[in-house]
């Protein structure tokens, strides 16, 4: 039978119902090239293996996590710029409150399932191919492998143990027998782990960023195994525990004790290989200052094609398929018509740790300091109260002074300089008489100068909680990661390259699966140890940590914190539950003028922040999502739904 290149209606097991697709898949379709032409030449295969790359379920400028159902990524126009680390205790949306614990969020079943279709389409059409050099079937063949332990890794994540398919199904009018039952959890991560290590054996010893090649192979089975331990361990953490059919049967769980230590093994094997090839290195390993520091690891998002430290990303053109991550997130003030989306959290912001100028030494969990008396427990909930003893400072800027150079890189903070201009976040006034303005734009006039409640008479001229499109930050901070600055808000021609595993992957997995699993440190290669101290190193510490799972959990938010990956961070660990527990707001930080003491200084005030007001939850069973259409695949559902 002749194979096309073109695409087929989704089978039943991808499907939440039936449909009579047989006439229509009999048509030959009249605008397509058919196999046999478009691969029998080097540039046919290239464009046919990028529209497969294209269709990576890679979560990243392009992805919508609130679509539920089909069409969540590869989406052109992200409405409202929604972006993963939304979904966390990490940012919040400036208009709307969507978060991990929404069953229906990150609920991408079909749309990846038609993904697994196209590459077992892919493997069957391998033997047409006719490429100049013949090694490159070699190549091919590993690339297949590499396709299917990224979609199964996007699945098991998602929803535990899966239907694995390995074959194009051929309908013929019986449903049962396109039927396949799920696979154990434990078996579907194995099943990865046995698909990467196929495509490690044959893809290239290369270094090539936007196709995979031995190493990025390596590096994705160190994410994928580290998640699998993660998740056996953690199982029961405070309550996560789950109970039903799934369970029993082991479709979700079951993980014993060896299966645990095995997936931390694996883990710290796949990470050394990538160290023992001394292929890649950390971008600006040795800063000479703590500002060289923070440049450096902004590179490492914003302009990552070229730097050895990046293993594997996405690549955007304009004319092409470009994105819109500046449009929708750059501040109101360098804003073309939107902006200012994604609001960085207090709680993300207080989680860079303290560091000493001098010695460049550090300390974790200090929190700012915003009251005179020391107690930063508080929140004012929703409105402004004066029943604190806050610090009055002479400069906005002072109280996030001595930071992890990383929050300099990842967050805009207030009254910093970005894009050519000082970008102004300010939540109120605080009078001479002590009454306040709050969250309102009130003009204030002091000593014959005019104040005004958001810093500016001009909606224009401000970044914070701005009425116009709800383009200013809720929390006081604006994402600076994966921006620019300049030439990135234009519709629809954005093309900041996407990050999406990197030579900081590899040491911190390495670390955390040594320190969580009491296991040895690999041969021949650091110390785990050691690899988290580079870590460090490069964001500007000369103090050595000790290996603790305490410390690699702190640097690995400093790393990757505000990254799309993030929200998968909380998910293996099972930590989202004990976040959004149903009484968890999420905070910001309400800078104020304040003419109290008869002349200009700022305050600083800890304030809820949850668009609606409301409280978040995440109840344990969302840690696998709903299985859609089981009245028709004949699948077994996951826990309480």
């Amino acid at each position: 039978m002749r194979k096309y290149i073109y695409n087929i209606l989704t089978i039943l097991v991808l499907t939440s119902g039936f449909s009579a697709c047989s006439d229509f898949l009999d048509v030959e379709p009249k605008d397509r090239l058919t196999a046999d032409v478009l691969l029998s030449s080097d540039g046919g295969i290239n464009a046919y293996m990028a529209g497969l790359y294209y269709m990576l379920p890679m979560e990243d400028f392009r992805y919508d996590f609130t679509k539920n159902g089909t069409g969540a990524y590869g989406i052109n126009r992200v409405d409202g710029g929604k972006t993963n680390m939304m979904s966390s205790p990490e940012a919040v949306h400036s208009e709307w409150g969507d978060h991990a614990g929404q069953a229906e969020r990150f609920n991408n079943w079909e749309d990846i399932y038609k993904n697994i279709r196209k590459y077992n389409e892919m493997k069957d059409n391998i033997p047409l191919m006719k490429p100049s050099n013949t090694a490159t079937l070699t190549t091919l063949k590993g690339e297949y492998f590499f396709f299917m332990a990224y979609n199964y890794f996007a699945l098991v994540k998602r929803y535990g143990g899966v239907p694995i398919i390995t074959e194009v199904q051929q309908f013929s009018g019986d449903y049962d027998a396109v039927k396949v039952p799920r696979s154990k959890e434990v078996d579907t991560w194995k099943f990865i782990l046995s698909q990467c290590d196929s495509a490690i054996a044959l893809l290239p010893n290369t270094t090539t960023q936007e196709r995979a090649n031995k190493w990025t192979a390596y590096t994705l089975k160190s994410r994928a195994a580290l998640h699998a331990a993660s998740t056996g361990k953690f199982w029961n953490r405070n309550g996560a525990a789950l109970t039903g059919p799934a369970v029993t049967q082991g479709l979700v769980g079951g993980f014993t004790a060896s299966d645990i230590q095995f997936f931390y093994q694996e883990c710290i094997n796949a990470c050394a290989e990538v160290i023992k090839s001394g292929k890649f290195s950390l971008y600006g390993g040795s800063p000479a200052s703590l500002t060289e520091a923070a440049t450096n690891y902004g590179k490492v998002l914003n302009a990552g094609a070229g730097i050895s430290e990046v293993i594997f990303l996405r690549h955007y053109a304009y004319p092409g398929v470009a994105h819109n991550m500046g449009k929708w997130h750059e501040p109101n003030q360098l804003a073309v018509e939107y902006g200012g989306r994604c609001c960085p959290t207090l709680e993300m912001v207080e989680s860079y740790a303290k560091i000493d100028p001098v010695s460049r030494t550090g300390n974790y969990n200090v929190k700012l300091e915003t009251t005179t008396d020391g107690d930063e427990d508080y929140t004012v909930g929703y409105s402004f109260n004066n029943n604190h003893n806050y610090i009055r400072y002479d400069n906005m800027t002072d109280i996030f002074a001595n930071r992890d150079p990383r929050l300099y890189a990842s967050v805009i903070l207030p009254n910093t300089s970005w894009g050519g201009k000082n970008i102004i976040i300010q939540g109120g006034i605080l009078k001479q008489d002590g009454s306040a303005i709050w969250q309102a734009n009130d003009k204030y006039t002091f000593n014959g100068v005019d104040y005004y409640g958001k810093g500016n008479s001009s909606e224009g001229e401000f970044s914070g909680w701005v009425s116009n499109r709800a383009n200013g930050t809720r929390t006081g901070f604006l994402l600076k990661k994966y921006l620019t600055g300049t030439n990135d808000q234009v519709w629809d021609q954005v093309v900041t390259p996407f990050t999406e595993l990197r030579y900081a992957d590899i040491l911190l997995n390495y670390a955390e699966a040594v320190a969580e699993s009491g296991l040895s440190n690999a041969p021949g290669i650091i110390t785990a140890q050691e690899a988290l101290n580079m870590i460090r190193k490069r964001a500007g510490f000369l103090d050595i940590v000790p290996l603790t799972t305490e410390d690699v959990q702190y640097e690995r938010k400093a790393e990757f914190g505000l990254e799309y990956n993030q929200t998968w961070e909380y998910t293996r660990r099972r930590e989202y539950h004990t976040f959004f527990n149903n009484t968890y707001h999420r905070q910001g930080l309400v800078p104020m003028a304040d003419f109290t003491t008869g002349s200009l200084k700022y305050i600083f005030v800890r304030a809820n922040i949850e668009p609606g007001n409301n409280a978040k939850n995440f109840e344990p069973k969302i840690y696998y999502r709903p299985i859609p259409g089981i009245g028709g695949n004949s699948l077994v559902q996951n826990p309480n739904y």
